[in-house]
């Protein structure tokens, strides 16, 4: 009954030190979160801060990957709002201040003459977000009063399917909430097999995605034009 005993406090032991190892070191049993919307299909739960591998991310109160912001500016206030996929936020494996938003934050700062401060670059981006993802983002949040407006594309983005919300807590990457524990995230993530999420939309049922797509850059061009932003594509 000792050796049991014995046994059975060490095996918990050896756990509780891999549950903290998994958490403090490499952030697991702290992802990201995400939210389903019936407009933009899914965005970053707002209000979110977490550390995975060593990076800092941090999700504001509009779901984008930039600090805390006013939804008006001040009259000494320049903003810059970037629109894009993973390549804009830079997921889990970019720190906060190594995102692109961050380093042309800090480009512009260092060339300003004015007060750098009062120079903003925000990232409204989601992993595999397309032109109808940010078409939608815009129509529901505005631009910020943004002077400027980029749309960061590759060709892959002619090719995204309409916005769909069928990822969120279904995609390992796309969780809707925390898991209970470290190990049992680290579980989920690599040991499990994947299961496939159908797209909202097959090929055959949307016969012109490109034409979509198109279109809905020209509607944030619209919407740069309405809010006297400079769009840059």
């Amino acid at each position: 009954m000792y050796v049991f005993w014995v046994t059975t406090a060490a095996l918990i032991a050896l756990l509780l030190l891999i549950e903290l190892g998994l958490r403090f070191f490499f952030g697991f049993g702290n992802p990201l979160l995400y939210v389903a919307d019936p407009q933009i299909g899914y965005l970053l739960a707002p209000s979110q801060q977490t550390r995975r591998f060593g990076n800092t991310i941090a999700i504001n109160q509009y779901s984008m990957r930039s600090p805390q912001i006013s939804p008006t500016l001040t009259e000494d206030q320049f903003r810059v709002l970037l629109l894009g996929d993973s390549i804009i936020n830079g997921g889990w494996w970019t720190d906060q201040a190594n995102t692109i938003s961050a380093l042309l934050q800090q480009q512009f700062q260092s060339q300003s003459t004015t007060n750098s401060s009062n120079i903003e670059v925000l990232n409204a981006s989601a992993n595999s977000w397309g032109p109808r993802n940010e078409l939608a983002y815009l129509q529901r949040f505005g631009s910020f009063q943004a002077q400027v407006i980029v749309l960061v594309i590759n060709t892959d983005d002619l090719f995204a399917t309409v916005p769909s919300s069928k990822v969120v807590g279904r995609d390992r990457n796309y969780p809707d909430r925390k898991p209970p524990l470290a190990v049992i995230e680290v579980w989920q993530r690599y040991l499990v097999p994947t299961q496939p999420v159908p797209e909202a939309v097959s090929h055959a049922e949307e016969k012109d995605r490109v034409g979509a797509n198109l279109a809905a850059i020209q509607q944030i061009q619209q919407i740069a034009q309405q809010n006297n932003a400079e769009f840059i594509c």
